[in-house]
């Protein structure tokens, strides 16, 4: 009997640290919350011009999702000649010299890189590779909460970091994106995870506990940033205002990064979508629970009949 006790604790417990991202209603405002950091990296290099990137765009999405939270994409659109497109894209390929001379292009954790036509199992090969190659990962947890229409506030704690030499806090909001027939050259509409805001920040070794620093690395799209160092590690304070945003196809990625002679590791990558429906006021994070804990004890009841 107390093996089968042991195995349906351990079962509950299994339960309840992959059941995340949390979602909570109270009144008018929503919250969400989730923690991670084990997550890969993977940008992609795209364009609606781009006649390849037709070709992979379509599953793209799909291949991310069923790698759970393997895996997370970031849509870095062209920004001369696609609508999508934006200087968030130039500052994150500016570190590799031929960033943007190819659509489509892969980065895994800002290696791994694959150019050109791709199959599924050429990127999980990339994450696999990716996944070997990292040697720690950065804890992090994301919460966001929306006080009104058009607002997301954003906490992003990176927990427990000791070697912070070089390194840069990266927060992305990535967002599902359709555009006109009349723009899509490549016939694509609908376009997933399109970077529409991103900032970085350096973490600061000699940064006194509990001292707030405001500047950043670079910003696009984000207010009131700060970041503050805290008894356990750093927290990143953050805005964004949803005017022309719908919450239900936002991402938020938090990234813990080191850049050394223009080389750059991810340390650490968690994700927060935002699209989860949050009506129930919690009660959908404790059906799921609950039903776990009757099984647990219908099988402790049958044990102990026997």
């Amino acid at each position: 009997m107390r093996d089968n006790f042991r195995f349906c604790i351990s079962i509950l417990l299994l339960f309840i640290m992959s059941s995340s991202p949390i979602t909570v209603a109270e009144g008018d405002s929503e919250a969400w919350y989730v923690e991670g950091g084990n997550s890969v990296l993977m940008e992609q290099y795209t364009a609606t011009w781009c006649d390849v990137c037709a070709k992979i765009d379509p599953w793209i999405g799909g291949f991310v999702e069923d790698r759970g939270s393997r895996l997370i994409r970031v849509a870095l659109h062209d920004p001369v000649n696609d609508p999508l497109g934006d200087s968030i894209t130039s500052e994150r390929l500016s570190i590799f010299p031929d960033g943007q001379a190819l659509a489509p292009s892969f980065w895994f954790d800002s290696g791994n890189d694959i150019k050109g036509i791709v199959a599924p199992f050429d990127l999980d090969r990339a994450l696999l590779n990716t996944e070997g190659n990292r040697d720690s990962d950065t804890p992090i947890s994301i919460s966001a909460s929306q006080t009104n229409h058009n607002s997301l506030q954003l906490i992003i704690n990176f927990y427990l970091i000791e070697n912070i030499s070089d390194t840069q806090a990266s927060v992305f909001l990535l967002a599902d994106k359709t555009i006109d027939k009349s723009l899509a050259t490549n016939g694509i509409t609908k376009h997933e995870d399109v970077t529409r805001g991103y900032v970085n920040i350096e973490i600061l070794e000699n940064q006194s506990i509990n001292e707030e620093l405001l500047g950043t690395n670079f910003n696009s799209g984000f207010s009131n940033v700060s970041i503050t160092r805290t008894s356990d590690g750093y927290t990143v304070n953050l805005e964004f205002n949803l005017a022309n945003e719908e919450i239900e196809e936002i991402s938020i990625v938090a990234v813990h990064e080191s850049t050394i002679n223009d080389i750059r590791t991810t340390l650490g990558a968690v994700s927060l979508p935002l699209g989860q429906s949050s009506s129930d006021d919690g009660i959908s994070i404790l059906t799921p629970l609950l039903g776990v804990i009757i099984i647990s004890a219908i099988i402790l009841l049958k044990d102990r009949s026997l």
